[in-house]
């Protein structure tokens, strides 16, 4: 399922999916912020809440914290992130014109707020994909956390950056939890194919897609862009992740697998 901003965003928070007007999404909730220098922003949700800083300077002030993070964009530095359990009283200033993601989702659990920079995250900026397939599928990866280093969230949340051309989250997958993907393109007249079981969305800057539990998806980035996205997964109460390959095309993994012309 594809969700696609109305125009620009405009300034303050532009919601893109919510719990009420998107049940498929299973309590996930998302939007962007955007601001300009000098903006003050607040907020306060009943959920556990991932800030994350796609581009731009902010101040993050907090129950507890105040940090003053910049990012240059999304493509060529590491991720800043805050992460906030329920009922969290979060201020945002601007220090230079800013793109906030924000995602959330139901979770009674309570832990500490932290702000995460790259050597925070449970991985920081890894490139994969590199000796298979032929390179199709090199990306890096950064994971900001899951169950094994945050016990008490509901989140397995991170970024991804496709070089030009290549393919991610390939052989297609599928997990019983929902997926949000948020996508970024450089330069930002480029697109994507998202891979939705029979059916694919053409995917452009800024567009979100969403899917339910037990589709098979994958991404692919045109030839000349970079692809970004932010992934969201919403994981069970109590149970870490499953992901399911389809069989059928799990055989292009292998080390010794050979590909046209060898075959």
């Amino acid at each position: 399922m594809k969700y696609t901003a109305k125009g620009p965003f405009e300034k303050g928070y532009n919601k893109m999916v919510s719990a009420v007007e998107n049940p498929e999404m299973m309590g996930m909730e998302f939007g962007v912020v955007s601001m300009a220098a000098g903006d003050v922003m607040s907020f306060n949700y009943p959920q556990e809440v991932v800030y994350d800083l796609i581009s731009g300077g902010v101040t993050f002030a907090w129950d507890g914290g105040v940090e003053t993070v910049f990012r240059t964009d999304c493509f060529h530095e590491g991720a800043i992130l805050l992460h906030v359990p329920q009922n969290t009283a979060v201020t945002i200033t601007c220090t230079a014109d800013a793109e906030i993601a924000v995602a959330r989702t139901e979770n009674a659990r309570s832990f500490e707020a932290k702000l995460m920079r790259p050597e925070d995250c449970l991985c920081a900026n890894e490139e994969r994909g590199a000796g298979q397939m032929n390179e199709a599928s090199t990306r890096l990866v950064r994971t900001f956390f899951d169950r094994s280093n945050c016990p008490e969230t509901n989140f397995f949340i991170g970024e991804v950056v496709h070089f030009p051309g290549k393919w991610s989250s390939y052989p297609p997958h599928q997990h019983v939890e929902p997926e949000l993907y948020y996508y970024k393109f450089l330069p930002e007249n480029g697109y994507g194919l998202a891979e939705y079981g029979d059916d694919a969305f053409k995917v452009k800057n800024n567009d979100l897609t969403g899917m339910p539990e037990n589709v098979t998806h994958s991404q692919a980035a045109a030839p000349g862009y970079a692809e970004y996205y932010l992934w969201c997964i919403r994981l069970q109460d109590d149970k870490n992740i499953v992901t399911t390959v389809v069989p059928e095309y799990e055989w292009v993994t292998a080390p010794d697998a050979k590909y046209f012309p060898d075959i």
